[in-house]
């Protein structure tokens, strides 16, 4: 009898924490006797309020309207055990339920208490606010959710300015590195190998606002009239259609917030060093 306590402990916690988003990405960073440790406690919780309403259930309809007497009948219990067993196999059979849609409600409160527009908007807010994450991970999250410029530095001197606009799963700690991330880049470039500047040689943004042209010149709609000026966020949408650049993690040197204006500010006050 105790086995069937033990087993629903363990099938729900494992359903709870492949279903909920922040249990799924936790557990990743568990192993060994943590890791059950972790799902028996998430079990625990599921299948203990269960177990009291499967006895006040039992209760009230006086053995689940007499299923506990007919499985008696049947030589399947003894008279003695009939309340408890029809009790615990309630339990068993409706917990994995409850653990299942608990973890998607837990989601859904989170989405809904913090005002969150979409799933990935939540998967994002989860990730930054509850689990540890590396300096790098957390600026990625803020460009994909915030849709903030980046200048990403990486291994082989070149030099991407844009947002994040797709992760690759940051779920196992160890393995995060080896994951890819998508950018709808601005502005590209490379570092000089003497003294590591910056120099930028294509221009998406530039591109960009050409090919609109182009195409309102076609649609013959370009006569002045027209509002020409388009939103940041809403640019940067628009430049996701044609231009995306897909780079690793584990290649960025350097990662760093980019404002136009600062980086004309030093662009001006630079100083070339001379060999």
């Amino acid at each position: 009898m105790g086995f069937l306590l033990v087993l629903p402990i363990l099938i729900c916690g494992f359903i709870y924490c492949r279903t909920n988003f922040y249990d799924r990405t936790l557990i990743s960073r568990f192993e060994g006797q943590t890791l059950y440790l972790h799902i028996a406690m998430r079990g625990i919780f599921i299948v203990l309020p269960t177990l009291t309403l499967s006895f006040l259930l039992e209760y009230v309809t006086d053995g689940f309207f007499r299923l506990s007497g007919f499985l008696a009948s049947r030589g399947i219990t003894t008279d003695q055990d009939k309340d408890l067993f029809s009790t615990i196999m309630f339990c068993v059979i409706s917990s994995p339920f409850l653990a299942y849609y608990c973890a998607k409600l837990n989601f859904k409160f989170t989405k809904i208490y913090y005002k969150l527009k979409s799933d990935a908007l939540t998967k994002v807010f989860i990730l930054e606010t509850k689990l540890p994450l590396s300096a790098h991970q957390l600026l990625l999250l803020r460009s994909f959710s915030d849709k903030q410029l980046y200048m990403f530095s990486m291994e082989d001197r070149k030099v991407y300015i844009g947002c994040v606009a797709s992760i690759g799963s940051l779920q196992n700690q160890e393995s995060y590195f080896d994951e890819g991330f998508s950018i709808i880049p601005i502005l590209s470039g490379y570092r000089d190998k003497d003294n590591l500047t910056v120099e930028f040689t294509t221009l998406y943004e530039k591109v960009f606002d050409e090919i609109q042209s182009t195409r309102l010149n076609i649609a013959g709609l370009a006569d002045g009239t027209e509002d020409m000026a388009i939103r940041q966020e809403e640019k940067i949408d628009e430049m996701a259609n044609l231009f995306s650049i897909t780079l690793l993690q584990k290649n960025i040197v350097s990662m760093t917030q980019f404002e136009t204006d600062l980086w004309h500010q030093f662009k001006r006050n630079e100083v070339t060093v001379k060999n």
